[in-house]
């Protein structure tokens, strides 16, 4: 029986390894094949693997899975946020288990410490993902970030309680699949969600150029209706209350209902995170990000007037940084004077 499912374990964890580095190819993300590399490099533990070339290969894979996972979260951490991590660290913190797991499986000792090693690692890592995506990511970042801890602390607990008979063999297959199985669902829920798919949109075609002026461009929705013909088949990301998007847009509907892809008025961070993730991208690709925000006096129905102001100096900043554009959809007529030249003054 503890053999069946150690086996059976093994075979989902695998499959699910190449099913979150399909995720890879698809959207282009490091830290979805770092993610995915340390799954699969983890998949056989903790079964008892036999070496002929004189060495234990448990402490090493070990190690090898910790490194890998630990890339996967920095580069996950750096892809959402504005975060600079410095290079050393990515080079020096996977060395840290990688290094153990070497030493450990050359002298053939007990593994000990490459898993209390990982495990502290790993909850670390846990708790800065929740600390860090749970604005991003919401209930899936708290998961994620739940389920690597809890990793990391069952690592650092499973030298002690099954090297000194605490638990047995077979106790520890069926604990370890549980926790695989949460694992597993957990990756998924955060690797097969909309925002870290989305990251290859600017990889499905389009135009090659836009005739788009750069920078801040604010225009009538009449005036708005022949420029978007333009942008037909580009990824531009539109903040819309009214109007149909154009084909191959990315379009968040700003309502006080709630739905799929739609913003609340009052959640002007929303509409910042959604941004800057989108003209991070734009900049690493070298493409020109474009994005479109309708009726910005909606807004101020529900939020005061200089919150509305510093969510389009947000966006503003975000398009010259990039070399995008901001398209701001209004008309002067339903703005106050002072509002109307406030609003201006920010944009120009």
């Amino acid at each position: 029986m503890e053999g069946t499912i150690l086996l059976l374990t093994l075979a989902v964890k695998t499959a699910m390894g190449f099913a979150f580095l399909a995720a890879y190819f698809r959207g282009h993300r490091k830290s979805a094949l770092y993610l995915s590399l340390g799954w699969l490099a983890s998949a056989t533990l903790p079964a008892n693997i036999s070496s002929s070339i004189g060495v234990d290969i448990n402490p090493l894979l070990m190690g090898a899975a910790t490194a890998l996972t630990l890339l996967g979260i920095l580069h996950l951490i750096t892809e959402e946020t504005e975060v600079s991590i410095p290079r050393m660290v990515y080079y020096s913190l996977p060395s840290i288990p990688l290094a153990y797991g070497l030493i450990e499986s050359i002298a053939k000792v007990s593994p000990g410490g490459t898993y209390v090693v990982s495990g502290t690692l790993l909850a670390i890592g846990g708790a800065v993902l929740v600390e860090i995506l749970s604005s991003y990511y919401k209930s899936r970042a708290q998961l994620f970030g739940i389920a690597i801890f809890l990793a990391g602390v069952m690592s650092m607990l499973y030298p002690l309680v099954y090297s000194n008979g605490f638990i047995n063999e077979e106790q520890a297959v069926y604990i370890s699949s549980g926790i695989a199985a949460f694992m597993a669902y957990a990756y998924y829920e955060l690797i097969y969600s909309e925002r870290f798919l989305d990251s290859g949109r600017f990889g499905n075609g389009g135009p090659a150029r836009l005739s788009l002026s750069r920078g801040v461009i604010v225009t009538t929705p009449e005036e708005f209706r022949g420029m978007s013909e333009s942008l037909t088949d580009y990824p531009v990301l539109a903040f819309l209350r009214t109007m149909e998007p154009v084909d191959g847009w990315i379009c968040y509907r700003i309502s006080t209902v709630e739905g799929s892809k739609t913003i609340s008025p009052t959640s002007l961070y929303r509409i910042t995170q959604i941004s800057s993730q989108y003209f991070r991208e734009a900049r690493k690709m070298g493409k020109h990000g474009v994005v479109v925000l309708e009726t910005p006096e909606f807004l101020k129905l529900y939020n005061d007037f200089k919150s509305v102001l510093k969510l389009l100096s947000t966006l503003k900043d975000l398009a010259y940084l990039s070399n995008g554009s901001l398209v701001v959809i209004t008309t002067k007529e339903v703005w106050g004077k002072e509002e109307w030249n406030y609003l201006l003054r920010i944009l120009e």
